[in-house]
């Protein structure tokens, strides 16, 4: 008799009963709301960012596996996690596309409200690891400029052209893609504090996709009052869900934390992590990854120019309307409410990745990079 295992799984994580029927029993919860006594008998936790999983969560379980369905670890405590030989794994690069072409949108966004050609502008990448490369190549096929950052993978031999610091604050627009970390002689957390911001000026463009705290809330806030202070896309923030509100409104985008939120890089996520289940106990299954996408949605860019198509593509200041409306006692009890929803954008489109359009186009050399 093929045991039935125990999860306890986020409840926003897509197709986790499809691809676990018939060898797990599941119990859903929201992410913040998963408690130790939830897990006490359990033998897997599927997790988002949203939950903490550390000992003062799974002290004294049965959990064997940690599954998070993100790019991120830093809400796992893994050094616990292996000094109590407790298996995790992350889905590291599921949602890298779709933070990719959040960036693009930001960027396209941007253009058109200051009446430039997104081809003519160079962005300074910093970060260069699933989330930068993916956001390079995607710059590079339409022929956008772009420099990286990223010391602690130069100084490991990663062979591509690095660029130093000083020379990516003078890009037009600065894109950040780093973990955050708080020790070491590269710690990123508050790498954008008041004398970092004060170096970029009205004709730039900050976005931030990466975690919260690698930009100084209060400061940036702060700064952005200013008559020269750049303009700035934010989509994440520290202590989420409990934002600043005052930054929501200074920004110019600001999404709840959403830019990897597409159909398929959710699926992408489960999919890994059920991978990774199977892996660790020794599962047998003949699941394929194409079976959980639906077919690609046809769209009509005719006519449009590059910015249009991008934004027609990913509309982001529907998202950021979504938050800027929220009034100020509204937001912390929303924000997750909107993440939630968010792979279904307020129009009803359901959010794709590139790779789930298929465009009818009267301009031949335009195409969606995959």
């Amino acid at each position: 008799m093929i045991k039935k295992y125990k999860i306890v799984a986020d409840e926003n994580m897509p197709s986790i009963g499809t691809l676990f029927f018939g060898i797990a029993d599941i119990i859903y919860a929201n992410g913040r709301d998963i408690t130790k006594e939830m897990l006490s008998n359990a033998d897997a936790l599927l997790c988002r960012s949203i939950t903490q999983v550390n000992a003062s969560l799974l002290n004294n379980s049965s959990i064997q596996f940690v599954g998070t369905a993100t790019i991120g670890i830093d809400h796992l405590d893994t050094h616990w996690l292996n000094a109590k030989k407790i298996s995790w794994s992350n889905a590291a690069g599921c949602n890298a596309p779709a933070v990719g072409q959040y960036v693009l949108s930001a960027i396209s966004y941007w253009s058109l409200k200051n009446n430039r050609s997104i081809q003519d502008l160079n962005v300074g990448i910093i970060g260069a690891g699933n989330v930068g490369t993916i956001l390079a190549q995607y710059l590079d096929f339409y022929g956008i400029d772009y420099k990286l950052y990223d010391p602690p993978l130069q100084q490991q031999g990663d062979s591509r052209d690095f660029a130093d610091f000083q020379s990516i604050l003078k890009c037009d627009v600065v894109s950040l893609h780093v973990p955050i970390t708080a020790e070491g002689e590269h710690a990123t957390r508050y790498m954008f504090a008041i004398k970092t911001l004060e170096q970029l000026n009205s004709d730039q463009l900050l976005i931030n996709a990466s975690r919260g705290a690698v930009i100084n809330n209060q400061d940036l806030d702060d700064y952005l009052t200013r008559d020269n202070a750049a303009q700035c896309v934010l989509d994440v923030f520290e202590n989420e869900p409990n934002i600043n509100p005052s930054l929501v409104q200074n920004t110019l985008l600001a999404t709840p934390h959403i830019a990897g939120h597409t159909l398929e890089g959710k699926l992408r996520g489960s999919w890994m992590i059920y991978q990774a289940f199977c892996r660790h106990f020794a599962i047998e299954t003949d699941k394929q990854e194409s079976e959980l996408y639906p077919a690609s949605n046809e769209l009509d860019l005719s006519g449009l120019s590059l910015e249009k198509r991008l934004l027609a593509i990913y509309d982001i200041s529907l998202d950021s309307k979504s938050l800027k409306n929220l009034k100020k006692e509204e937001i912390k009890i929303e924000f997750d409410q909107l993440r939630t929803n968010a792979t279904q954008l307020p129009n009803g489109v359901i959010r794709r990745d590139y790779s789930g359009w298929c465009i009818k186009d009267d301009c031949s050399n335009f195409l969606l990079p995959k």
